[in-house]
């Protein structure tokens, strides 16, 4: 997908997969904070400090991913209010995350 879309895609296409590949780097990265965020919160032993701080990594983890999944929302909305071409769907999303994990596993 990602060569074919190099070799003849259009620049909207560019864009859809570059939100596409956005909204996957955001996803891991929430869910690698939030388990940061978790093994923090139980190796803090009770203090409150450490507590705070775990809490507002898990917080800060899961506003980060609404922003972006907000943005890819406002994103779709404008080009349908402006008629541009712009058709990137969450199934889309799951095949290139499908065909990246391809590629790195062999």
């Amino acid at each position: 997908m990602i060569r074919d879309l190099l070799e003849g895609g259009s620049l909207i296409d560019i864009f859809a997969v570059f939100i596409a590949l956005a909204l996957i780097a955001a996803s891991i990265l929430c869910l690698i904070y939030i388990i940061v965020g978790g093994i923090a919160f139980i190796l803090s032993a009770g203090d409150e400090d450490k507590i705070k701080k775990a809490i507002h990594t898990i917080r800060f983890a899961i506003v980060g991913l609404i922003v972006s999944f907000v943005g890819f929302f406002v994103v779709r909305f404008l080009s349908a209010l402006l008629d541009i071409p712009f058709a990137l769907t969450f199934s889309d999303i799951v095949d290139l995350m499908n065909e990246l994990l391809d590629a790195m596993g062999g």
